[in-house]
C-alpha cells in the first residue's frame, strides 16, 4: 500500500485539493452531480484528477465509498452541531435557527452542488444506510427542536428540515462555491432561510442570532 502513495502521477494536478483524496472528491463531485453515478467510472473520475486508476483505489476502494463520502459530507457538521446543542443551553428558538443556517451554509460553501446527490436513485441503495441514517437522525433532532416551540402533534414541526434543504434548489452546479466558509459572516440566503424556519412556526427571531450563531460555530471548530 505504501507504494501506491508514491505512485506518479499521469499529469499536473487539475483540481481543487490539500491532498489527492480532496481532488478525488472534488473530480467526483462534478462528475456525480453533472452526468449521474452510473454512467460515471472510476477511470473518468482518476482522468479529471490527473492520477492512474490505481492510485485512486489506494484513497478508495469503489466509487461507491467515493458517493458515500460525498453524500455523509452534507450532513455530518449539521448532526455533530446538533449533538453540541445537547451539552449546552441553548433556547429551541434559537438552537432551530443556527442548526438551519448551519446547514444551509455547509451546503453553499461546496464548489458542486453534493446536496443534490440524494435525489439520485442510487441514493437509495441499502449501500448507503450509513447516510440515511444521519440524515434521518439530522431530520428528527430539525423535528424535535421545531416540536418545542409548536408542540409535537403540530404538522408545522416537520417544514423546517425541508426548508433547510430548499437551499439545494436555490444555488448554481458550476464549480464555484456560493459562499466559502467565513468565521466572521453567514450567508445571506442561509439568514432568509433560518428566519422562514422559525416563520413558519410563528416564532419570533432570537436577539443577536447570527452572533450566537456564529460563537457555535466557532466552538466546533476548536
Amino acid at each position: 500500500m505504501a507504494g501506491a502513495v508514491g505512485r506518479p502521477r499521469k499529469n499536473n494536478s487539475r483540481r481543487r485539493g490539500n491532498t489527492a483524496r480532496e481532488e478525488i472528491l472534488d473530480a467526483s463531485a462534478e462528475l456525480f452531480t453533472t452526468q449521474g453515478f452510473a454512467t460515471t467510472s472510476t477511470h473518468q473520475i482518476a482522468d479529471a484528477v490527473g492520477i492512474r486508476q490505481a492510485s485512486l483505489y489506494y484513497h478508495f476502494p469503489s466509487k461507491t465509498e467515493i458517493f458515500l463520502a460525498l453524500l455523509t459530507s452534507t450532513v455530518t457538521p449539521s448532526t455533530a452541531l446538533a449533538a453540541k446543542f445537547e451539552e449546552i443551553d441553548v433556547p429551541a428558538p434559537l438552537r432551530l435557527w443556527a442548526l438551519t443556517a448551519a446547514e444551509c451554509r455547509l451546503l453553499l460553501s461546496t464548489r458542486w452542488n453534493v446536496g443534490r446527490l440524494y435525489q439520485l436513485p442510487v441514493a437509495s441503495s441499502p449501500e448507503f444506510s450509513e447516510y440515511h441514517q444521519q440524515r434521518t437522525q439530522l431530520q428528527t433532532v430539525f423535528r424535535s427542536i421545531a416540536a418545542k416551540i409548536v408542540g409535537p402533534d403540530d404538522p408545522r414541526a416537520g417544514l423546517p428540515f425541508h426548508i433547510a434543504l430548499s437551499v439545494i434548489e436555490m444555488r448554481p452546479n458550476d464549480g464555484v462555491a456560493p459562499e466559502p466558509l467565513s468565521a466572521t459572516r453567514l450567508p445571506s440566503l442561509a439568514i432568509m432561510l433560518a428566519d422562514a424556519a422559525l416563520a413558519v412556526l410563528g416564532a419570533p427571531l432570537p436577539e443577536n442570532r447570527l452572533e450566537r450563531t456564529l460563537e457555535l460555530l466557532a466552538d466546533m471548530d476548536s
